[in-house]
């Protein structure tokens, strides 16, 4: 099967994410001139990404599972360095909610359905893509139930530390096992890879900032207070 209607389909996954991304952060108040900024970025990102996946230039062919690991390790770290150097961004990240954060995990529904498809016509392996695939639906889907929880201030802390830890799980099985299990059979320009290099790593970033800010809420709330 022509590998065409695979990226087509990740590529419009990954603009559905900018979108969705940037929707979700300006539901308290509007991103004005730094929305533009962010959404250049990323389409950018898209850009040079798609280039190097489909010229087969962004990586040795014959890259090891290791090197390719520490090759999404310095991705996301590369990332999380621009979330927090990026003045503007980093406010950005710290005044949006919880229920926010969670909010935006759910996109992550439609990337696992595209795995899922995937793993039925053959462009994944059967077994990877089926759990992938079923593994993001459930954490896009604790994702909501978690912003809706706060949204209506019903436990929402318990459903968020619940919806971050299992889509950190996720997310770090996912990329482990495709680095040193999957690359021999798929290589290191699959379709898969629009995922792994532009909404995971932010993903992986906006469970770390929810649970950061969960931390800091547990903290003020056993703070004695002063007489």
């Amino acid at each position: 099967m022509s590998n065409i209607t695979p990226v087509l389909t990740m590529i419009g996954l990954d603009a559905l994410m900018i979108v969705f991304t940037l929707w979700v952060a300006s539901l308290r108040a509007p991103l004005g001139a730094l929305g533009y900024g962010v959404a250049a970025a990323l389409v950018s990102w898209l850009a040079v990404l798609h280039l190097g996946l489909s010229t087969h230039s962004l990586f040795p062919q014959e890259i090891s599972g290791l090197a390719f690991l520490a090759v999404i390790t310095a991705g996301v770290a590369v990332v999380g360095c621009v979330l927090m150097v990026v003045a503007p961004v980093r406010l950005l990240l710290e005044r949006i909610d919880q229920g926010q954060l969670m909010l935006l995990q759910g996109v992550r529904v439609f990337f696992g359905a595209a795995f899922l498809v995937q793993a039925s016509t053959g462009d994944l392996p059967a077994a990877f893509g089926i759990v992938d695939g079923i593994t993001h639906i459930s954490a896009g889907f604790f994702g909501v139930i978690a912003a809706y929880a706060f949204a209506v201030g019903v436990d929402g802390p318990r459903r968020a530390w619940f919806a971050n830890l299992f889509g950190l799980v996720d997310i770090l099985i996912v990329a482990s096992s495709l680095a040193l299990l999957l690359l021999p059979q798929i290589g290191p320009h699959h379709p898969m890879m629009y995922a792994v290099f532009l909404p995971a790593p932010l993903w992986l970033w906006f469970h770390l900032f929810s649970i950061a800010k969960l931390l800091r809420q547990r903290s003020s709330a056993t703070q004695p207070v002063a007489a």
